[in-house]
């Protein structure tokens, strides 16, 4: 908590790396902490039930998360198929929606190269229009280039 860095030491691709703690996390953190049945022991765990229970603790958490939406008259079905490692795909998708480039991308999420990244990275279709859309807010890109000469062909929308 001190460094503000979470410590992976052996990820996915069997390296040692850090991450740094957004304001966020840190919060969840230190409610979480507040929860220890040990505050002073260091060897305490986090997150009960230890990571060999995870999948059975991911797949009661999405459990959970469905139904919740389901009382809420929302589609819970849109969590049909979601597994843990999809988080690594939103982590990456997030991070080049927000902006962030894809080099640190690349090291924030473990990946060896940038074609990982473009793998796991997916640009929600919103974001998308949002990039086309900024031309029509930058109107001074029409004053500073000139208008493309026109072909016969007519372009085609799909």
């Amino acid at each position: 908590m001190l460094t503000g860095l979470i410590t992976i030491d052996r990820s996915k691709n069997n390296h040692r790396r850090q991450v740094p703690m957004n304001s966020l996390v840190r919060g969840a953190l230190v409610d979480l902490a507040g929860r220890r049945v040990r505050p002073d022991d260091p060897m305490e765990y986090v997150f009960d039930p230890r990571p060999v229970q995870s999948k059975s603790f991911f797949d009661r958490a999405l459990e959970r998360a469905q139904a919740t939406l389901k009382e809420a008259g929302k589609d819970g079905s849109r969590l049909d198929g979601y597994v843990w490692h999809s988080n690594r795909h939103t982590f990456a998708s997030r991070l080049v929606m927000a902006g962030v480039d894809l080099r640190t991308v690349q090291d924030l999420g473990g990946w060896r190269s940038l074609a990982m990244v473009q793998k796991y990275s997916h640009l929600a279709p919103e974001h998308r229009l949002a990039a086309v859309e900024a031309l029509v807010r930058a109107p001074e890109l029409s004053r500073n280039y000139p208008e493309p000469t026109h072909s016969n062909q007519p372009a085609r929308a799909n």
